[in-house]
């Protein structure tokens, strides 16, 4: 089931084969230009993310984020102003028991 790609680390190379293999599962249309031109992109950044592995990171400590930003959330207030629904919902393709509807998106 989860037989997805099996890629030869050695080589950090995507052929034109397990790039459409890729696009077929994502149901992204890919011309065969375009296919050969994605193996040579995604196979050139998986060497430069290869490279990484030379680093010494013995010392760094671990981070998941790096900008020093702690809460970049707005506070909540009582009093503030929102769009009412009726004019959120005035342009929406269309609308289910008050809420935007879009087309299924997953197959089942």
């Amino acid at each position: 089931m989860f037989d997805i790609i099996a890629m030869n680390m050695s080589s950090l190379t995507l052929t034109k084969e397990q790039v459409n293999k890729i696009a077929r599962l994502t149901k992204l249309p890919l011309s065969d230009e375009q296919a050969v031109t994605l193996s040579y992109l995604l196979s050139d950044t998986l060497r430069t993310i290869d490279t990484l592995k030379e680093l010494d990171t013995t010392n760094v400590e671990e981070t998941y984020q790096v900008n020093g930003l702690t809460n970049v959330y707005q506070k909540d207030e009582e009093n503030r102003q929102t769009l009412p629904k009726e004019k959120a919902l005035q342009n929406a393709g269309e609308v289910v028991k008050g809420l935007f509807a879009t087309k299924a998106v997953f197959d089942r």
